[in-house]
């Protein structure tokens, strides 16, 4: 229970100064012993302060218009309200059903004191009464939906509202700012931070954009993340300005593409076709932009939705950025997408084009490691095929693997190793189908291992 000086401390968490000025007439009353008063003062703060709050919501949302129009003609013709305002308010759920029972508990102590009841409330019972009434409700703007919004957009000019680059930390910094928003305060602000994204000021946009990142992220709730769906995917999908955005907010959840209707599957495709033409060779795989981080999120939807609407896009990916370390992890749990890139990998190896196939000899060494973990054995042995059979169409650098006994892929051979001594049947087979006639498996082991 409160003491008296946590009773005076708590006067300075109260938002609003007349409301602050009427608390203070009731810690006036505790202290002169006039309890009754206490809680009878405490009692019309918090629904006066339940009104305002409540004008505050009329502007951006109509249940709260319609029940604030409708209290407030009872209040200005003095009539009881406070009841059916506290039933309004837990029927539109905007109150928690923890701080409408409190209330309750509230109404009927304020009616024992108020009259001649016989009850005369105790310290004890005053001082709850004062510290719940600041705790629960006046120190906080929760029926606000403006007001913690306007908060936020006004640190858009900070520079070190984000302190670092990583999306994990702009979630943070987000989550932290909107954790006390209203849950119809999230429409009005997405719709600002929109709008704010093509302010003159460069810094406003890019923070701006940080907090759409961060809210796209780690949405605190799934309203939240149907909100984003509804007013930045959906919304801005037509947009060719916002392509970039949208395409790094995919990339950040791949749970804000779930779920959508064609016409912005649709669209959101053209947007990824118009990021796979610009991106370019020397831009790192974990930007947010980067199609691989895109693919990502869009392997996360049934196989039959990437087909219908992203098909060709995914694929030109996983045949652009086969040698991705990261597309590889991405794919490695995604059987079709992973069977699609190791086919791209064999057809690089072993192709015809003498250019392509010396390519991958230089380059081979670099991705052992990441191709041998994403290849089960006899995918490495047939992915070792591929490369003799480029060797006998004249390719040097498939020669120059086949004569170091493929040495330089050290991790790969030892997996196809194992392939031959465990599969043996199964390695004939993947040599009659490539080169027919090049080898049997026990001397392949011996000529090339």
């Amino acid at each position: 229970m409160s003491s008296l000086r946590d009773m005076e401390e708590l006067i300075s968490d109260i938002v609003d100064v007349e409301l602050k000025e009427y608390m203070r007439e009731a810690l006036t009353c505790y202290m002169t012993g006039a309890h009754r008063a206490c809680v009878v003062l405490s009692f019309i703060a918090i629904f006066e302060d339940l009104l305002k709050k409540l004008d505050g919501m009329a502007s951006t949302n109509k249940a709260a218009r319609a029940i604030f129009t409708e209290i407030n003609k009872k209040r200005e013709e003095q009539k009881v309200y406070e009841n059916d305002l506290l039933n309004r308010l837990k029927a539109e759920r905007i109150i928690t059903e923890i701080d409408a029972d409190f209330l309750t508990v509230l109404k009927t102590l304020r009616n024992k004191a108020a009259h001649p009841s016989g009850h005369k409330p105790t310290a004890e019972e005053a001082r709850y009464v004062f510290s719940e009434t600041i705790s629960r409700f006046l120190s906080k703007p929760v029926l606000s939906t403006t007001q913690v919004a306007d908060q936020i957009l006004s640190k858009l000019t900070n520079i070190y509202l984000f302190p670092t680059t990583n999306i994990q930390d702009h979630a943070t910094v987000v989550n932290e700012g909107v954790k006390n928003l209203h849950h119809d305060g999230y429409s009005y602000l997405l719709k600002k931070l929109l709008e704010s994204l093509d302010n003159p000021n460069e810094q406003i946009q890019v923070n701006a954009k940080r907090y759409l990142l961060g809210l796209s992220s780690n949405p605190l709730n799934t309203d939240v993340l149907e909100q984003i769906k509804k007013q930045v995917l959906e919304a801005c999908s037509s947009d060719e300005t916002k392509t970039q955005l949208l395409m790094e907010c995919i990339s950040t959840n791949g749970n804000l593409i779930k779920c959508l209707d064609d016409i912005v599957y649709l669209r959101i495709n053209k947007m990824f076709e118009s990021i796979i033409s610009t991106t370019k060779t020397a831009d790192q795989h974990t930007y947010l932009r980067h199609p691989v981080q895109i693919v990502r999120s869009i392997l996360s939807l049934e196989k039959a939705v990437v087909d219908k609407f992203f098909k060709d896009n995914v694929y030109d990916v996983l045949n652009k950025y086969k040698f991705s370390p990261l597309l590889m992890k991405i794919v490695k749990n995604k059987e079709w997408a992973r069977a699609e890139l190791i086919n791209n990998i064999f057809e690089k190896a072993g192709s015809s084009t003498f250019d392509e196939a010396n390519s991958f000899a230089r380059s081979a060494s670099v991705y052992d490691k990441d191709i041998a973990v994403i290849m089960n054995e006899t995918e490495c042995f047939e992915l070792i095929m591929h490369v003799c059979d480029a060797g006998v169409w004249g390719a040097y650098g498939a020669e120059g693997m086949m004569k170091g006994k493929f040495n330089n892929i050290p991790e790969i051979k030892s997996k196809a190793l194992k392939a031959l001594q465990n599969e043996p049947a199964e390695c004939e087979g993947i040599i009659e189908k490539i080169r027919p006639g090049f080898s049997n498996s026990s001397d392949f082991e011996k000529d090339l291992f």
